[in-house]
C-alpha cells in the first residue's frame, strides 16, 4: 500500500447503507495453507471465492456495531428486532463501563431499548414499535443521540426505518442514527464496523468549515486546509487499552502534534468535529478503512493505515509515515533512535529466554501479523502458524514480514474444530490469541496469552516490552494449562485429531 492512500472508489455519502465487504474489498474468510500460497491466491483473486462445506457459528455484525456506538457518551441504543438480538448486551455494557473508567471518561449507564418483535410483527411490520421506542427514549432520557441497530428480521420483512427516522428527526432534539447491521447480507462480520460508521458519519458529523486564506492556489490545492494545522485524529478501536492510547499519544505529542483520540468513548460533540484534523491515523485497517474513506470523500482529509504500531519495526514505520506528512523527518528519527535503543536494551534478557521458542498467533489480521513479526524479529521466536479471522488486501504486504513463508495460515472466523486439529499437530510452545479462543487452547495444554486487553499495554514501544514480558512469564510456569488439559476434555473424539484440518474448506480454482 502507499504511505498515504489516494483516490476513492465508492460513493460513501450517497447510499442509505454501506456496501458489503464482498462488494467493496477483496476479502477471504476460508483458507488453509502457507503464507506463500495465501499471497499467490490473493494475487490471483481466487481466495475471495473460497467457502466451507461445514462451518461453526460465527460472529454477529450487530455486536461489532454496538461495540462502537454504545461507547459514545450520552446516547440511547435501540435494538430493532427479536429479543434474542440483545443477548450479548450485558457483556457489551460491562466492557464499555470498564473501558470508560480506565480511560477516565464520565461513567454513565449503557442504556438500551428493545422493540421485541414477535411473530405478528413479522407479518404486520415493526415500524410502530420502533416509533414508540424512539419517542420513549427522547422523553425518558434526553440523550444527545438515539442510535437504532437494525437487525436481520426487520431487514427481511422490509421495515423502512430510514423514512421513519427522517420523519422523527425533524421532531426531536436528539440526533437519530440508523445503523443497518443485518447479518444475513454479508459473511464478513467486520461489515458491522462499516454499518456503524456509515450511520454515524451521515447523521452525527457536522459540515467542515472551509479554510479561507490568501494562500496561492497551488498551496491550497496541495493542502486543502490550513498548512499550520497539526491536528491528528488517532482512530481508536475496541481492542485498544488506555495504555495503548497513552503510548501513541505520547509519541505523537513528542513530534509537536495535537492528538485527538476518537471516536470510541467520545462525546457526540467531539465526534461532530472529526473533520477538523489534518490527518486521520488508523490503528487497524479492518476496523477503519470505511471510516477514513468516507472522511476523505467528505472533507478531503488524508489518511494513513497501512500498519499497526506493534513492535519495533512497525512502530517505527508508523511514526515515520505520520512525520513525513507533516515534514518532521528529522524530529522523528531522533525520537525513533532514542526509543529503539532503550527498548532493545530492555528486551535483551527476554530474548535470551524466548529465542528458538515456537509461537502461533490468532485474531485480527493486522494485529496478528505485526505481533508475530515482533516476536520473530526482535525476540528470535519461530512463527509456525497464524490464524486471521479474515484476510483482505490491506494485509497482503504483511505476509512478507514472516521469515518462514511455509508457516501455516488458517483464515477462519472462529472455527475451533479446525483450529484445534491444527494446533494438536503443530504443538506450539505458546499461543497468542483473541480472548474468546484461549479457553479452547488451554484445554489442549498449550500456554496462552491474550492478544489484547483493556488494562494491558500492547502497542508502541512500551507495548512491545509488555508483549515480551508476558511471553516469558507464561512460559516460566505452564502448570495452569497443563492442569486444565488434564481435567477438562474437549468435545472431540481422538479420531477427529487425525483428520485434515482444512478438509471443510472449498478452494476456488486458481487462474
Amino acid at each position: 500500500m502507499s504511505k498515504l492512500t489516494q483516490g476513492l472508489t465508492y460513493n460513501y455519502l450517497g447510499a442509505e447503507e454501506p456496501p458489503t465487504r464482498e462488494e467493496r474489498i477483496e476479502a477471504c474468510n476460508a483458507f488453509g495453507g502457507s503464507c506463500n500460497s495465501l499471497k499467490i491466491g490473493m494475487g490471483q483473486g481466487c481466495t475471495k471465492h473460497n467457502s466451507r462445506k461445514f462451518a461453526q457459528g460465527g460472529g454477529c455484525q450487530l455486536n461489532l456495531a454496538l461495540g462502537i456506538v454504545s461507547s459514545f457518551q450520552n446516547v440511547v441504543i435501540i435494538i430493532h428486532g427479536p429479543l434474542g438480538c440483545a443477548s450479548t448486551n450485558l457483556g457489551v455494557a460491562g466492557f464499555r463501563k470498564t473501558a470508560s473508567a480506565l480511560k477516565l471518561k464520565p461513567s454513565t449507564d449503557n442504556i438500551w431499548i428493545h422493540t421485541n418483535l414477535g411473530e405478528n410483527d413479522v407479518i404486520s411490520g415493526g415500524i410502530e414499535k420502533l416509533r414508540a421506542a424512539v419517542l420513549y427514549a427522547e422523553k425518558e432520557y434526553r440523550p444527545d443521540a438515539i442510535i437504532i441497530g437494525n437487525t436481520c428480521v426487520p431487514g427481511i420483512i422490509g421495515d423502512d426505518i430510514d423514512s421513519l427516522l427522517d420523519e422523527l428527526g425533524r421532531q426531536l432534539a436528539a440526533k437519530i442514527v440508523p445503523v443497518h447491521c443485518e447479518g444475513f447480507k454479508s459473511k464478513f462480520v467486520a461489515t458491522g464496523y462499516d454499518s456503524a460508521y456509515h450511520g454515524v458519519l451521515r447523521k452525527l458529523i457536522e459540515p467542515a468549515a472551509k479554510y479561507d486564506s490568501v494562500l496561492p492556489n497551488d498551496v491550497k490545492a496541495e493542502k486543502g486546509k490550513n498548512p499550520d494545522n497539526k491536528i491528528v485524529n488517532l482512530l481508536n478501536v475496541g481492542s485498544n487499552s488506555q495504555g495503548d492510547e497513552v503510548e501513541l499519544k505520547r509519541l505523537l505529542t513528542a513530534l509537536g502534534l495535537e492528538v485527538r483520540v476518537l471516536p470510541l468513548h467520545a462525546s457526540i460533540e467531539d465526534i461532530s468535529r472529526i473533520g477538523e484534523a489534518a490527518l486521520n491515523v488508523s490503528i487497524c485497517a479492518t476496523h477503519d478503512d470505511y471510516l477514513v474513506g468516507h472522511l476523505k470523500e467528505r472533507f478531503g482529509t488524508e489518511y494513513m493505515m497501512d500498519t499497526l504500531p506493534i513492535g519495533i519495526k512497525n512502530t517505527n514505520q508508523w511514526l515515520r509515515q505520520i512525520a513525513e506528512f507533516f515534514h518532521l523527518e528529522t524530529e522523528v528519527e531522533k525520537l525513533i533512535t532514542l526509543e529503539t535503543e532503550q527498548l532493545e536494551k530492555a528486551l535483551a534478557p527476554f530474548k535470551e529466554q524466548l529465542k528458538g521458542k515456537s509461537i502461533y498467533v490468532g485474531g485480527g489480521e493486522a494485529r496478528i501479523f505485526t505481533t508475530a513479526e515482533f516476536y520473530q524479529t526482535s525476540l528470535g521466536m519461530n512463527v509456525i502458524g497464524l490464524k486471521p479471522h479474515n484476510f483482505d488486501r490491506f494485509a497482503i504486504p504483511m505476509i512478507d514480514d514472516i521469515n518462514d513463508q511455509e508457516a501455516v495460515v488458517h483464515v477462519a472466523p472462529g472455527q475451533p474444530a479446525e483450529e484445534l486439529v491444527l494446533l494438536k499437530k503443530l504443538k506450539p510452545d505458546i499461543y497468542v490469541g483473541h480472548g474468546g479462543a484461549n479457553a479452547w487452547i488451554n484445554k489442549l495444554g498449550i500456554p496462552a496469552i491474550p492478544l489484547y486487553g483493556q488494562s494491558i499495554n500492547y502497542i508502541g514501544y512500551s507495548g512491545a516490552f509488555e508483549l515480551a514480558r508476558k511471553a516469558v512469564k507464561i512460559l516460566k510456569n505452564t502448570s495452569f494449562s497443563q492442569k486444565i488439559s488434564s481435567n477438562l476434555a474437549l468435545p472431540f473424539k481422538p479420531v477427529w485429531y487425525e483428520t485434515d484440518p482444512f478438509e471443510n474448506i472449498k478452494e476456488a480454482p486458481q487462474n
